[in-house]
C-alpha cells in the first residue's frame, strides 16, 4: 500500500499508530522528532504520507511542515495534536491548518484516522 513516515515523541503513540498502520497494510518509518523525520526526508526516502505531531520537543511539526513546503513532490501530509501543557490542540493546528493536508486532534479513534488516511492516498476511492 503506502510508505508513510510516523514523527511523534511518544513512544507509545507511535507504537500504537504504526502498528495499527501496518495492519492495514502500509509500511511505516518512525522518527522520534521533527529532526530526525527531515533527516529521514532528505535522505532519499519515498514517503506518500507524513503524518506528524505538532507539539513535540527539538523540532516540532511546525518545523516539519515548512520543510516540506519547499520540497518538489511533497508526500500528503496528516498533522496531529493533543495540545499540550501550554497550548491548547486548536493553537497547535492553527498553521498544520494552511500547511498540512488534514488535521486529527488526538485521542482519536482507530477508523478515523484509517478514513482521513485513505482519504489521503485516495484508497477505495
Amino acid at each position: 500500500m503506502a510508505q508513510i513516515l510516523l514523527i511523534d515523541d511518544m513512544k507509545g503513540v507511535r507504537r500504537t499508530v504504526s502498528t495499527l498502520l501496518k495492519r492495514a497494510g502500509h509500511t511505516v518509518t518512525e522518527a522520534d522528532d521533527g529532526s530526525a523525520g527531515m533527516q529521514m526526508l532528505q535522505g532519499g526516502h519515498h514517503f506518500d504520507l507524513v503524518i506528524t505531531d505538532m507539539l513535540m520537543p527539538k523540532s516540532d511539526g511546525s518545523e516539519v511542515l515548512l520543510f516540506l513546503e519547499q520540497q518538489p513532490n511533497r508526500p500528503k501530509v496528516l498533522a496531529i495534536s493533543g495540545g499540550g501543557s501550554q497550548i491548547s490542540a486548536d493553537d497547535a493546528f492553527m498553521l498544520a491548518r494552511s500547511k498540512a493536508d488534514a488535521t486529527l486532534a488526538k485521542p482519536f479513534d482507530n477508523a478515523d484516522l484509517l478514513a482521513i488516511i485513505d482519504r489521503l492516498l485516495k484508497i477505495n476511492a
